[in-house]
């Protein structure tokens, strides 16, 4: 992110007139160069092809309407900003130097600039396209005299006498390779002076005007005579030492050689490959098929009876397909559910209502005295890592196999690709089968996976912050004391959250220092420091943000102009901060609006403990402090919606999560219930009324507080978990 690359509007047109003519749209093409004055970089193949072929039929009109098109001046630029280039140009100069004179001063120096090299480059040099567009054109006037239009000969001389004398000159230039390309297509000027033994240069426009006075000459003075061939007869070397069509050859060879080609969908490639980075690096949402329901209700298989060996067909209900896709245009999410019977009013509908989840699907049980202090999904979906109070970190998701051949049971399911989250996952992670699981000295905090899934990085209640290898369980890095610690003592401060960077070569972290820190992988060292907050840092990540909210919107010429990376840190002070991500410089401090009353009940109450980003509503974000209301916000700090219950009022949200299509907020509350927020409209659309009693385990009479919840990346699961040492074992219930 260090080096920005500009993007010309002159680019973008090009790009797009090369997409319209490989489209068909060769008027609307022409339509668009005629109004912007915008030529083309190169030609599409099928383009390039045409130009060749009518070059060797001797369609000159096409060639030369083709040639118009292209932007010879940037031609000339790339050849000159070839650094190879303008090295063997001055290294031709100082051979010619040498030759002529020992000693020679004017020679170019060893320490000379290519900026001096460059412009005198520009005003001497002469491209092989600009070569091949003056030989077409001398090939047309040539041509046009020879079937007997000698005024239209004559007019298109006047008109390309400046290019011609130009571009193609007889005398040497010193580049040896333009004088190898004149050998090679044989132009050289006439001399009319050999009796007199002397060689005369004419210049170009004087060569092909004497060869059409010489044809003129032929032609009338064999009128009368032969008229039948008189229309034909050609003055010896009219068009060389070669034949018309050899000539042509060679043109069409030429062309062929120098006119760049744009590769094929060109437009369409750097778009997909700017999608797909941009969903690679969490700019974009996940573009993957979402919330297919493998549930009981869309397997489809048979049952064996016992008895009579019969197989009989299981009723079951039909299978929901759903949908969901990114509007590259709208920058939105669009949903789309096909289905049968009831849900058939949801096809075509561009707003469609996502499943909220509702019953118990599958729980995650820890040993005794141990219960689940973090947990988050892999980016794929197939894998669940949780960390616990006693320092274990495992992955979780078995994959069953798809039939049931080798089942010993009597009854045989063909089931989907279910993933088992209620056991470890061993079939590819063979360390966890033989026991050897990543681990902490002390309880573990926070998680996270890296977008590619390869990284996990983990911190702990002494300070600690470890990244690990997914595959092999590795440790990949370790830092101790990654926070200073408390009153001076020798023992970090608790590392309470943590994010890789996009692209996964750094950690933030945020601790019990009141700090945020970012390391560097590859370094192994801290790189930056944000301070600021007067108290804990509860939740940091990593955004994108436009240029306008870091404060450089203003000047497109600033080189700070692409960097719009920003870290957003919430803190128990019950602030948000948004940071310049480069100089760790505070952007905006927002304060949420909290009601004074409540944080007159309870000290500390207004501690913001979760912020989410969200990707719809564009540049927007859920900050969830520890009362009764979330608010979705800003990154300036505008407020835009408040989301709060109706039927009790006083209940504090302990933690919150979003549906991978921003559409649903799930806020576990602490009287045992789990809110469904409409995160467009801000009202409550459900409420899980024994989420905190069937996501703990302990007493009956007051169940635990909720202190995470999790939401799958790909299907409509969430999962809910406390640390409350209440328990008997900590339990991590998914709900579908």
């Amino acid at each position: 992110m260090d080096e920005a690359i500009t993007i010309r509007s002159s680019d973008i047109l090009s790009l797009i007139q090369c997409h319209l003519v490989e489209s068909g749209l060769h008027s609307t093409s022409s339509r668009l160069a005629s109004e912007s004055t915008q030529k083309c970089p190169g030609l599409t193949s099928a383009s390039k092809s045409s130009l060749i072929r009518a070059a060797m039929d001797g369609r000159w009109g096409e060639v030369l309407i083709t040639l118009d098109m292209l932007d010879v001046e940037r031609y000339r630029r790339c050849i000159i900003d070839d650094s190879d280039y303008c090295h063997r140009r001055r290294n031709a100069e100082r051979r010619k130097a040498d030759n002529n004179a020992e000693g020679d001063h004017t020679m170019m120096a060893d320490g000379d600039d290519d900026d001096d090299e460059r412009q005198k480059l520009s005003s001497t040099m002469i491209t092989q396209l600009e070569k091949a567009i003056a030989m077409s054109h001398e090939m047309a006037i040539l041509e046009l005299a020879e079937i007997g239009e000698f005024e239209l000969a004559y007019a298109a001389l006047r008109l390309s006498t400046e290019m011609l004398n130009r571009t193609l000159k007889t005398s040497s230039s010193g580049d040896e390779e333009e004088e190898e390309m004149e050998e090679e297509f044989n132009y050289h000027n006439h001399n009319n002076d050999e009796v007199s033994g002397t060689a005369t240069t004419y210049s170009k426009s004087s060569d092909v005007e004497w060869r059409i006075t010489n044809l003129v000459s032929i032609r009338r003075s064999h009128d009368g005579v032969n008229n039948d061939h008189s229309s034909t007869l050609l003055p010896p070397d009219y068009y060389g030492s070669i034949s018309r069509q050899k000539r042509r050859d060679r043109i069409a060879k030429l062309l062929r050689r120098c006119v760049p080609e744009i590769p094929p969908n060109r437009l369409i490639s750097l778009l997909q490959q700017s999608v797909k980075w941009q969903t690679h690096t969490g700019t974009f949402p996940s573009v993957k098929r979402l919330f297919q329901q493998d549930d009981e209700e869309g397997i489809e298989g048979e049952e064996v009876n016992e008895n009579d060996g019969k197989k009989t067909k299981k009723k079951k209900r039909k299978k929901h397909d759903v949908e969901q896709k990114f509007d590259l245009v709208l920058g939105n999410v669009d949903i789309g559910m096909f289905g049968h019977g009831k849900d058939k009013r949801h096809a075509g509908s561009n707003i469609v209502t996502e499943r909220i989840p509702s019953r118990i699907h599958q729980t995650i049980r820890l040993g005794k005295k141990s219960y689940v202090e973090c947990a988050v999904f892999l980016p794929d979906g197939k894998g669940l890592v949780t960390g616990s109070s006693d320092g274990f970190i495992e992955v979780w998701g078995e994959s069953p196999p798809i039939n049931g051949d080798g089942d010993s049971s009597s009854t045989a399911i063909v089931t989907a690709n279910i993933i088992n989250f209620e056991k470890l996952r061993t079939s590819d992670l063979p360390y966890q089968l033989n026991d050897q699981l990543m681990m902490h000295d002390s309880s573990i905090l926070a998680m996270d996976v890296s977008n590619d899934g390869t990284l996990l990085g983990t911190t702990s209640t002494n300070g600690t912050v470890c990244v690990w290898k997914i595959s092999d369980g590795k440790l990949l890095r370790k830092f101790e004391r990654a926070h200073g610690g408390v009153d001076g003592g020798d023992r970090g401060a608790a590392v309470t959250c943590i994010q890789f960077l996009p692209d996964g070569s750094k950690v933030l972290t945020g601790g019990q220092d009141s700090t945020c820190r970012e390391f560097g992988l590859l370094s192994s060292r801290m790189l930056k420091e944000f301070r600021g907050h007067k108290s804990y840092v509860n939740c940091c990540s990593y955004v994108i943000l436009p240029p306008s909210v870091l404060g450089n919107g203003g000047d497109r010429s600033s080189s700070d102009y692409h960097r719009s990376l920003a870290v957003v840190t919430g803190s128990a002070d019950g602030s948000v901060i948004v940071w310049d991500g480069r100089t760790a410089e505070a952007i905006y401090k927002i304060n949420p609006p909290i009601p004074t009353s409540i944080q007159a009940v309870t000290v500390g109450l207004n501690s913001v403990h979760t912020v989410i980003h969200l990707h719809s509503p564009p540049n927007t974000m859920i900050v969830v402090p520890r009362s009764d209301r979330t608010y979705l916000m800003s990154y300036s700090g505008a407020l835009l919606r408040v989301y709060t219950r109706d039927d009790v009022q006083g209940s504090e949200f302990l933690a919150a999560t979003i549906s991978p299509s921003n559409q649903w907020l799930f806020i576990a509350a602490s009287d045992g219930k789990c809110v469904v927020f409409d995160i467009n409209t801000g009202k409550a659309e459900k409420i899980i009324r024994s989420f905190a009693e069937d996501c703990s385990n302990g007493r009956s009479d007051k169940p635990c507080e909720i202190s995470g919840l999790v939401c799958h990346p790909h299907q409509g699961l969430i999962g809910g978990f406390s640390n409350d040492k209440w328990q008997k074992r900590g339990i991590l219930t998914l709900w579908k």
